[in-house]
């Protein structure tokens, strides 16, 4: 009786790995292509002069590629700097919550994210690189204003988004640079929980209440405070 030959399939060579593993680390080594050839266009032309078709032609790939590993340039620009959650993804959970619960949910994402154990401090790292390179601080605003913040705030069209969502970016940032990088003693000794309730009213009332009041003058008239 002849021989019966195992599907080729199941035939595995020395040394060769099988399809499953080699598409793996194809995958793993376009991605890093993407990402390196997005560092670069990011530091040199910034978020916003930067687009996905022109990070796809120097990484030599097709944009609908890199549309699928990281979803929008957003997404992209997260990867490049390792952070922790996709801006995309913050912006629709945060919206959907509705106006009454920005504050909360941008508090909440924000403050687990920091105090998740093990998790390496990307903000801490990205700040400290901001203070050393421009490009890095361009990155870093951006990351903050342009794909998070400022989305959520120009949804709600409230009196002046732009403004509105720089002020609650630096709070964010103040707050994390208190806590994790001066270590102001009660910042840093003060429940997680706390703080995320005092965060969370400081943003919402940024980004829903009046930025000014009227308050009255020695003469006797009202002037904007």
């Amino acid at each position: 009786m002849a021989a019966v030959n195992p599907p080729s399939a199941q035939v595995e060579l020395p040394g060769v790995p099988p399809p499953a593993v080699t598409r793996t680390r194809d995958g793993e080594a376009t991605r890093a292509t993407i990402v390196t050839a997005a560092r670069a266009a990011f530091d040199e032309k910034g978020y916003a002069g930067t687009s996905l078709r022109e990070i796809a032609r120097n990484a030599g790939v097709k944009p609908s590629l890199v549309v699928h590993f990281y979803g929008s340039k957003a997404g992209l620009l997260a990867a490049t700097v390792e952070w922790p959650f996709d801006p995309d993804t913050v912006v629709r959970e945060v919206l959907a919550g509705g106006t009454a619960h920005i504050g909360e949910r941008l508090a909440h994402v924000f403050l687990s994210t920091w105090e998740e154990e093990g998790r390496p401090n990307t903000a801490l790292t990205l700040l400290h690189a901001a203070c050393e390179r421009p490009e890095a601080a361009t990155l870093a605003r951006e990351l903050f204003t342009t794909c998070v913040v400022g989305p959520i705030v120009t949804a709600i069209d409230p009196e002046r988004a732009e403004l509105r969502a720089s002020l609650v970016a630096g709070h964010l940032l103040g707050l994390h640079v208190g806590r994790y990088l001066l270590e102001f003693g009660a910042l840093t000794a003060a429940d997680t929980g706390l703080l995320e309730q005092a965060l969370a009213s400081t943003i919402q009332h940024l980004c829903t209440g009046p930025l000014w009041q009227t308050a009255p003058d020695t003469v006797g008239g009202m002037v904007e405070a």
